[in-house]
């Protein structure tokens, strides 16, 4: 029964207590960093690593000038200090003029500036697009060569007869081709993001176009690659050195804090009655002072006690030749008793007892 008395008395103590307080706020606010890490990755995730590929579609314009030409915004998603693959995507039909045409230029130039995008206005006659290709308003600018791919027409005759029904259920994959035209390796934007593109496709008016495409893709290295292509394990690693850090900030800013509490708390004065706590603010009235305090005061109490029965029996063998003088020496067993008790802790009064309880037993 001891042993269970003395475990509950340790586990409800005031130290037990604090114990208890101080884990149970270290557990939660080593829950709530690690939170805030798990959050804080996705956020640094999506602003540190860029979109691998960004497709831009350009509507070319027809009859408003020498070439076919489309002028478009770029995405927002593009990052300075990223180096980039531009490249141009048409797709043309495979028609008689387009076969016919031979060798042609693509022209792509990045601006800093935004022109109107014919695109997107309903006057006939839009700006020149060329007045804002200008040295100082260009970042990127590139030009480079093409040609739809040359097929023998004996090797077509005989496939379209080998495969005619596929030919007939998908007439586009035959009627079709994409070319793929790279336009720039590793471009990179250091100090200004482009804000606009244009297109020039120098073929001539007479260039037939389904569609036109400009392709951004990424060169991703480093640590970008890492978090790109290991994202599980880049969050569980990146994810827990965030939460260490913000462990051992909160750290150092929770011990500067007791630091500073503790030097601006004024000391206590010695005789006024109060009771320093000790150097610790955070730490409550020490246990059993009081007791400890009466403990001591019994012990001296007991002490003195000690030392008057000590300093009685010393005295008592003077009591006894008093003792044994007759009535008639009462006078002179006064003046003995006065000189010896002089100088000792007894006051007169208790002298005088023990002097009338000797002449008694001296009469008797």
């Amino acid at each position: 029964m001891q042993y269970i008395k003395g475990s509950y008395i340790a586990a409800t103590s005031p130290a037990a207590k604090r114990t208890y307080l101080s884990a149970a706020l270290f557990s939660a606010a080593a829950l709530a960093l690690l939170v805030v890490a798990t959050i804080a990755y996705p956020i640094f995730y999506y602003n540190y690593v860029p979109k691998k590929v960004i497709s831009i579609p350009v509507h070319l314009q027809y009859d408003s000038g020498l070439n076919p030409y489309g002028v478009t915004s770029l995405s927002s998603n593009l990052m300075l200090e990223q180096a980039y693959d531009v490249s141009v995507e048409l797709t043309l039909p495979r028609s008689p003029p387009n076969l016919n045409r031979g060798n042609f230029m693509v022209a792509l130039f990045a601006m800093k500036s935004v022109p109107e995008n014919p695109a997107l206005s309903f006057r006939y006659a839009a700006e020149d697009p060329y007045a804002h290709v200008k040295e100082d308003n260009v970042v990127f600018m590139s030009r480079r060569p093409t040609l739809i791919p040359y097929t023998d027409p004996l090797v077509s005759t005989a496939s379209r007869f080998l495969f005619l029904f596929y030919h007939i259920l998908y007439p586009g994959h035959a009627e079709t081709t994409t070319l793929k035209i790279p336009m720039g390796e590793l471009v990179e934007f250091r100090d200004i993001r482009p804000l606009s593109i244009l297109l020039d496709v120098q073929a001539g008016q007479t260039l037939q176009v389904y569609s036109a495409t400009v392709t951004l893709v990424a060169r991703l290295t480093g640590i970008r690659w890492a978090m790109y292509n290991h994202r599980i394990i880049s969050f569980v690693v990146c994810t827990t050195i965030f939460w260490v850090a913000e462990m051992l900030s909160a750290g150092v800013a929770w011990l500067l804090l007791s630091h500073f509490v503790s030097s601006e708390k004024p000391e206590t004065r010695g005789g006024e009655g109060d009771v320093g706590y000790g150097s610790d603010p955070w730490m409550g009235p020490p246990p059993f002072d009081s007791r400890s305090e009466r403990d001591d005061g019994v012990k001296k109490e007991e002490e003195d006690d000690d030392d008057d029965d000590v300093k009685i029996k010393e005295e008592s063998p003077e009591q006894e030749t008093l003792v044994d003088q007759p009535a008639d020496d009462e006078e002179e067993g006064d003046d003995v008793w006065r000189e010896s008790g002089a100088g000792t802790s007894y006051s007169h009064e208790k002298g005088g007892s023990l002097r009338r309880r000797s002449s008694r037993g001296g009469r008797s």
